[in-house]
């Protein structure tokens, strides 16, 4: 993916740097639980986060300085998302040990 679209990619940035940045905190973000902006069949095709984050960019779908996820308020969603899950996980074998 990276090949065919690296000139558009880099076109977007001022540097191979920021974009290497740019694409590093959005596969970031993604592992986080941040929703993709791709079509879901797009999406289907790869699991690799940094293409999906370079697919992303490369499509418009993303502007670089400007409109990201506060990465602070993205930590603190992952770790309730992540309390919840272990809370219920707890209950969930609490509720097995009873029976």
């Amino acid at each position: 993916m990276a090949e065919k679209d690296i000139d558009k990619l880099l076109s977007l940035t001022d540097s191979k740097y920021r974009l290497s940045v740019v694409t590093a905190k959005r596969a970031i973000q993604l592992r986080a639980g941040a929703p993709s902006v791709l079509a879901p069949e797009v999406r289907v095709k790869t699991r690799n986060l940094v293409t999906q984050a370079m697919r992303e960019l490369a499509g418009g779908k993303l502007q670089v300085g400007e409109g990201l996820i506060d990465e602070d308020r993205m930590q603190q969603d992952y770790q309730r998302q992540r309390q919840a899950q272990l809370q219920a996980q707890l209950n969930a074998e609490r509720e097995r040990e009873r029976d």
